[in-house]
């Protein structure tokens, strides 16, 4: 009789961050934590103990899941850099703003002034956070152009074992609740998985099916990734 397979601690990012201009007002993306909510329910729903860390989103998450909220990268980041140590597989659902202002105003600009923004990029989060071994790590790339190469660039410096690359597509997708192209990138060259217009619980299951497959590759008699629990 096959043995059963221990339970996971899987870390998740979702939603978006705000990185804040002035008093009242801030950079963002169109980020609604929808896929961060999709990966948090399926991993309750295989049985997992799921964290979450989440920025501004207008998904529900299951409350089952541990819900730390956050709204800045550098909140973001304190809370991902607590949490991964104790993680079995950390998933980086987010997405988190890319630049921030070079100075932050203080109260409110007035809209009468004219207001030239130097932006500076903000620090990668999940190629620093800490690792313990055997911890699996899965990030997401949305790409306007040369989606296969940027994504495996990506796959690498960030010493991620998954990427889900996502091109840019009129209408908006991948954000919100569309249905999504996705490729799968695993370290080691293994050939690309592409997934043609997926919903996103769909992708979730695929995701999780990969990341169950690598934490329980040194389990013996275990049953086939995607079980219900």
């Amino acid at each position: 009789m096959a043995r059963a397979r221990p339970q996971l601690h899987l870390l998740i990012s979702s939603g978006s961050t705000r990185q804040p201009l002035d008093a009242v007002r801030f950079l963002s993306n169109y980020s609604t934590g929808f896929m961060g909510a999709c990966l948090a329910r399926e991993a309750v729903r295989r049985g997992h103990r799921v964290t979450v860390v989440s920025g501004p989103a207008a998904a529900s998450l299951p409350v089952e899941a541990v819900v730390v909220p956050v709204e800045r990268n550098e909140e973001m980041q304190a809370a991902l850099r607590r949490y991964a140590p104790r993680a079995d597989a950390v998933v980086m659902a987010a997405a988190v703003c890319d630049f921030a202002p070079r100075a932050l105003r203080t109260g409110k600009a007035q809209r009468k002034q004219a207001w030239t923004l130097k932006l500076r990029a903000t620090p990668d989060i999940i190629g620093t956070l800490p690792r313990r071994p055997g911890q699996v790590r899965v990030g997401f790339a949305v790409e306007s152009r040369d989606l296969l190469a940027r994504a495996r660039r990506k796959l690498q410096a960030k010493r991620l074992d998954l990427i889900v690359a996502q091109p840019l597509e009129r209408g908006g997708a991948p954000f919100g609740r569309q249905a999504v192209t996705a490729v799968l990138l695993a370290a080691g060259g293994a050939r690309p998985r592409l997934l043609k217009r997926v919903s996103k619980p769909r992708l979730a299951r695929a995701v999780l099916d990969e990341i169950e497959r690598r934490c329980y590759a040194d389990s013996p008699g275990n049953d086939a990734p995607g079980r219900t629990r």
